[in-house]
């Protein structure tokens, strides 16, 4: 009998302690997740008062720290644009460079490097934007970034003429 109500106890004592662990794990995930959001959040506020600069530092010390962040395609699609609005190409091919390695399975990657032949077109590099798109055409058939890449071929070879 004393046997049987100690290990009653015992398994209420491991049980409960369980609970608690669960709730802390479960506690510490959202209070990441919060901050996470936070920090995205600064980035696209400075962002919405177009001052690009400050909103830029945030986008990079966003993914500085959140290296796993739920957010990371948008930071560095946010930091792409902002390297367009200065007309810094090679800046904002390696943010859509980076996308489009981290997402390359997902149509945004996808679109991200469809934006670097635009960029490529932007700087003049016809032969590397027409090599970019014909790649997705080939890669990616049916996809909307096929069917823009071909837009720009046939637009390309428009200004050929």
């Amino acid at each position: 009998m004393k046997i049987s109500n100690i290990l009653i106890i015992f398994f209420l004592i491991i049980s409960i302690q369980g609970g608690y662990s669960a709730e802390e794990t479960n506690g510490l995930a959202n209070l990441k997740k919060v901050a996470d959001d936070m920090k995205f959040q600064n980035g696209m506020e400075f962002y919405k008062l177009e001052k690009f600069n400050r909103a830029l530092d945030e986008f990079n010390e966003y993914l500085e720290i959140y290296y796993d962040g739920i957010h990371r395609n948008e930071a560095l699609k946010k930091i792409a644009e902002i390297h367009i609005r200065y007309f810094n190409y090679q800046k904002a091919i390696d943010a859509y460079r980076a996308l489009y390695q981290e997402f390359s399975g997902t149509d945004e990657g996808i679109d991200a490097y469809f934006q670097i032949g635009i960029c490529y077109n932007k700087m003049g590099f016809d032969a590397k934007a027409e090599g970019i798109f014909k790649y997705i055409i080939e890669a990616h058939p049916g996809t909307a970034a096929a069917q823009n890449s071909q837009i720009q071929l046939d637009l390309l070879k428009i200004s050929a003429d």
